[in-house]
């Protein structure tokens, strides 16, 4: 009975000092490796089988995650997981589709189907992940559809609007799960890397080096957590970084450059260590 205890004690102090979103996406990432173990065992035995049983696997798996999550609750750990199963599911069968019937030359159609048919399920479901793989699925579709449009400005608007309603979820009264803004958060400071060194040291680079101050700034004002502000602070660090040397390709200033580089990354990383250091403490 004291191993027992003991065992459970230690488990249960495991558990508080894991971040919040640690449990769930260790139960998404198992979900993914078993979908991904079905589809190499499709793709391993798809020329013995028939077109039934091609489309019977995806659609089995489906319904038996719907039953499951429906038996189980959609606010339970588990009914999460299996509804985000289901959405992974979706868009196997959507595989399976364009592989039967040759359908998959565009990879733009099959992520703007699998969106389609992701929004009324995560609308039902109200899963978070649900939410987090239905606009991963649309940065697909933007990244892959091709018509002249300015692409990464697209993919960062797009971003910064889920961002920005995840935030005010988060932030609202009784609100949770403000940890899902870090996704569209790394998409839109890695939109704006990409867009500041794409362009040259113009008018775009200080452009988007301002966003990435401004989504520092807010995160340090509304005390959105070390991680939002370690996430701006990064990708600051890299701006700038890529900034100093560039120019320099020789004589004292490019060996000044190297320590600078460095001096800036550790007062980044001691600042946003002891502001994690307060979050402990005030949590206490």
């Amino acid at each position: 009975m004291y191993k027992k205890n003991l065992f459970t004690t230690s488990l249960a102090g495991f558990s508080s000092a894991l971040p919040a979103w640690a449990g769930p996406l260790c139960g998404l990432t198992g979900v993914a490796l078993f979908l991904a173990g079905t589809v190499c065992f499709v793709a391993y035995n798809w020329a013995a089988w028939g077109t039934l049983y091609k489309f019977a696997l995806p659609l089995a798996g489906l319904a038996a995650c719907a039953a499951a999550a429906y038996r189980f609750g959609l606010e339970s750990s588990t009914g999460q997981v299996l509804s985000f199963a289901c959405g992974l599911f979706v868009g196997l069968f959507w595989v399976v589709y364009g592989q039967v019937y040759q359908t998959g030359s565009f990879v733009y159609e099959f992520c703007l189907v699998w969106a389609v048919c992701l929004l009324p399920l995560a609308l039902l479901a109200g899963n978070r992940w649900l939410w987090v793989l239905w606009a991963a699925v649309c940065n697909g579709y933007l990244i892959s559809y091709r018509s002249g449009w300015p692409d990464m400005l697209v993919l960062l608007i797009f971003n910064a609007g889920c961002f920005a309603v995840n935030e005010w979820a988060a932030l609202r009264p009784g609100g949770k799960g403000g940890w899902v803004s870090l996704f569209f958060l790394a998409a839109v400071l890695g939109c704006c890397l990409a867009e500041a060194f794409s362009h040259g040291w113009g008018v775009y680079f200080w452009m988007n080096t301002g966003w990435v101050i401004l989504l520092g700034l807010y995160a340090w004002r509304f005390r959105r957590g070390a991680v939002q502000l370690g996430f701006c602070a990064l990708a600051l660090d890299i701006l700038l970084a890529v900034r100093m040397v560039e120019p320099l390709s020789q004589g004292l200033r490019a060996l000044l450059a190297g320590p600078a580089v460095i001096v800036l990354f550790v007062c980044s990383a001691a600042a946003v260590y002891f502001l994690s250091r307060e979050e402990k403490t005030n949590a206490r």
